[in-house]
């Protein structure tokens, strides 16, 4: 039978929340039509052991591929290469689905035929401190153009790897490789394949469940500052994809210079505002390519401020100054200034994980 939803699921060291992730993807109907893929990148605890034992009980869904350690994106990369299902969607080993809503998900994707399936995700901390639901205001269960909504804020500010599915036959259109070796790659799993998407629908149903959090994960302040060169490398691949992909439909390449906008200017946060003594090397190299392929994008990142109460140009004033290390007083008011905002935030209740 016609496997209708491929998940790859990149697995490191979750021997913690393997089983719960597994577990959520154990439904009552339409089992057959599910393939879930665990790419064990590696793993030194049970992570192995734990995918194999549901492979053993499900063969017809659960198939474990254990490879030497590559990081993330080589998880996606070999995941696409296996994948069998019409869509395929990355699930993290830390997170699961709500295992009700993928069998109503698997229901409709049999009569769904757009490029892109949108659904919304619920964010909550570790040890299910808090949640929050993130919805889309589109027109459900109906395929729509894509240049109708990608370069709308309610889209291209808001969505994440946790709500989209592609059609499998995407990437047939396209040569796509996952960045390996670095983190945060799952950037580009929203970014480089949008280029060649053309209909959407939108289904209002919360089917991932992302958790935060969690000691060690990629998006905890100093595992970033740790990371801070993947992030280079990272930007570097998006400028490269961005100079080459098919900008022929005007709000897609908006979409597109959006989000490469956005992750552009968090690696100049991060090296030249918010973690001070770091090797400014990568960012240097960066910074020039930049200026070679996109001015445009150079100049608007020179003008960035650092917060609408400090009008500081910290980037301009790094290049005015021969790349030279910032002033710390920089990372000073920067963070402070954060601090505050995170605090009022909170206070007004609208901080919620």
């Amino acid at each position: 039978m016609e496997k209708l939803l491929t998940l790859i699921i990149p697995t490191y060291n979750m021997e913690k929340y393997l089983s719960t992730c597994l577990d959520s993807l154990l439904i009552s109907e339409g089992q057959d039509r599910l393939e879930v893929l665990v790419i064990n990148d590696g793993s030194k605890d049970a992570s192995s052991a734990i995918a194999h034992s549901y492979e053993g009980r499900y063969p017809d869904c659960f198939r474990v591929i254990d490879k030497e350690n590559g990081n993330y994106g080589s998880c996606i990369n070999r995941g696409l290469k296996e994948a069998a299902g019409k869509y395929v969607k990355v699930l993290d080993a830390d997170d699961f689905f709500d295992t009700e809503v993928l069998c109503t998900v698997l229901s409709k994707l049999g009569t769904i035929d757009s490029d892109l399936v949108l659904t919304d995700n619920i964010i909550f901390g570790d040890n299910d401190i808090s949640k929050k639901e993130y919805t889309f205001p589109f027109q459900p269960d109906t395929e729509q153009p894509f240049a109708e909504i990608c370069d709308k804020d309610e889209f291209k500010g808001c969505v994440q790897m946790h709500n989209v599915m592609y059609k499998r036959e995407l990437f047939s259109r396209f040569e796509y490789h996952q960045t390996e070796g670095i983190s945060y790659t799952d950037m580009e799993w929203i970014f480089c394949p949008m280029s060649y998407v053309r209909t959407f629908t939108y289904l209002p149903l919360p089917l991932y469940h992302y958790l935060v959090g969690r000691e060690g994960q990629t998006i905890a302040p100093q595992q970033m500052k740790r990371s801070a060169e993947h992030q280079a490398v990272l930007c570097n691949d998006m400028l490269s994809h961005f100079a080459l992909a098919d900008k022929s439909v005007t709000a897609i390449s908006h979409y597109l210079d959006f989000r490469l906008t956005r992750q552009v200017k968090y690696l100049y946060r991060i090296y030249l505002a918010e973690f001070p003594d770091m090797d400014l090397t990568k960012i240097v190299a960066f910074d020039k390519r930049l200026k070679e392929l996109q001015p445009q994008l150079y100049q608007t990142v020179g003008n960035r401020t650092m917060g609408p109460f400090i009008p500081i140009k910290y980037v301009q004033y790094w290049r005015n100054h021969n790349y030279a290390p910032q002033p710390r007083y920089f990372y000073t008011i920067f963070n402070a200034y954060n601090k505050a905002l995170l605090f009022a935030k909170r206070l007004f209740g609208l901080h919620h994980v």
